[in-house]
């Protein structure tokens, strides 16, 4: 009977919070923005590689499209959606109604993070599609990676989403939620992954931004090197590091895991406190 009412309420929560998503104005201005970037990027390599693409295969030519935006396209959609999951809560005149309600603290959150999950996917989706449409295009066909790649994606944004709802958790404000995952998931995890890895030759492994890009190095075959050392000079050095795949899936995970555990214990806390 009580796991009945736990799913009913579960249910109840990601259709009103799905809804009240896919109504907003920046649900429809990520979708324009998605849609606008995927086919500027694929009229652009049209225009200036197209007798160079003819000449390639699925697989590469899927890699070429995603590698340039993709990362940043989940971070920006993330933050949007995540830096304010649980702040709509605690930071607005919501909570008072929200408090009295009969309703298990993770498992609203849960209800919620699924709709954001699933907003989230969309909106990527329409980017990566547009890639597909042009892979049969140019080729008649869609390589057999497209399955793996689709799965790293998921579990990528599910794991940048989950980061961005921590952050929700913390701030009480939705603007600065979401303005702290934007900084963070945009600036600060790519200086991070500069100095440490290109400079330092320390492999950031350990950053979801620099994970994800499993999702589009699938594409290459053979898969490229776990570190790739460049000689700028005789005594200077770069590096490149390249998570593997399953790497990535675990690295993803992690965040995941960790994140939902952090969110969903200051979440319940700070409902509890009012």
């Amino acid at each position: 009977m009580e796991k009945d009412r736990d799913i009913n309420q579960y249910a109840i929560s990601f259709k009103y919070q799905l809804l009240s998503y896919i109504r907003t104005k920046r649900f429809i201005a990520l979708v324009i923005f998605s849609l606008a970037v995927s086919i500027l990027v694929t009229v652009l390599t049209f225009h200036i590689e197209y007798s160079l693409l003819k000449k390639e295969n699925s697989a590469k030519y899927m890699n070429s499209y995603l590698s340039p935006f993709f990362i940043d396209i989940v971070v920006i959609v993330a933050a949007f959606f995540g830096g304010d999951l649980i702040s709509t809560d605690t930071g607005t005149n919501s909570a008072y109604y929200i408090l009295v309600q009969p309703v298990k603290r993770y498992i609203l959150f849960m209800g919620k993070y699924t709709a954001a999950l699933i907003s989230s996917f969309i909106i990527v989706f329409i980017y990566v599609i547009v890639g597909y449409i042009g892979s049969f295009y140019l080729y008649g066909n869609l390589t057999n990676l497209v399955g793996k790649s689709l799965l790293m994606t998921l579990l990528f944004i599910a794991g940048t989403l989950m980061l961005a709802g921590f952050f929700s958790s913390v701030f009480k404000s939705s603007t600065v939620g979401i303005i702290a995952s934007i900084l963070i998931l945009i600036i600060v995890f790519p200086v991070i992954s500069t100095v440490l890895g290109s400079l330092e030759g320390i492999d950031p492994y350990f950053l979801i931004t620099s994970a994800g890009s499993a999702a589009y190095l699938v594409f290459q075959k053979p898969y490229p090197a776990a570190k790739v050392v460049s000689h700028v000079t005789p005594h200077i050095k770069t590096y490149t590091f390249n998570p593997t795949y399953y790497q990535g899936i675990e690295v993803a995970l992690l965040y995941l895991i960790i994140f939902s555990i952090l969110a969903i214990l200051i979440y319940s806390r700070r409902q509890i406190e009012g």
